[in-house]
């Protein structure tokens, strides 16, 4: 969440996290975001970091491959409620160069990025042909 030059309040990283929470995923416990809550199961940021402002957060969670079309949507609908843009990463590729969550990426009604294996929920600042 957030980039260089808009950066993201850590209120709108809890609103997102504790969307996100609710799907039970497995929030990857090394990640400063995840150190930062107070219970990953439910997504809750210190309140003391709430104001906080920084360059970019991440997320980084876990799941099933057919459970990406319920976060997709859940995360298009949170998205709605932040003051910032989003984009998801995924770092899955196989040796052979394929993504395997692609075809449900595609599944909930939308594309892999041609920049790489990013996809946009949020307001993207332009818009691919």
């Amino acid at each position: 969440m957030g980039r260089p030059g808009t950066g993201a309040y850590f209120r709108d990283i809890e609103k997102v996290a504790m969307a996100l929470a609710k799907l039970k995923p497995h929030f990857e416990k090394e990640n400063p975001v995840t150190q930062l809550m107070v219970t990953p199961e439910t997504g809750k940021i210190k309140d003391e970091v709430l104001n906080e402002k920084g360059p970019l957060g991440i997320i980084e969670i876990k799941t099933t491959l057919e459970r990406i079309p319920e976060f997709l949507h859940t995360l298009e609908k949170i998205q709605k409620e932040v003051d910032t843009a989003s984009a998801l990463v995924s770092h899955q590729m196989l040796p052979d160069g394929t993504i395997p969550h692609e075809e449900w990426v595609r599944r909930a009604g939308y594309k892999l990025s041609s920049m790489g294996k990013q996809y946009w929920v949020g307001r993207p600042l332009f818009q691919e042909d």
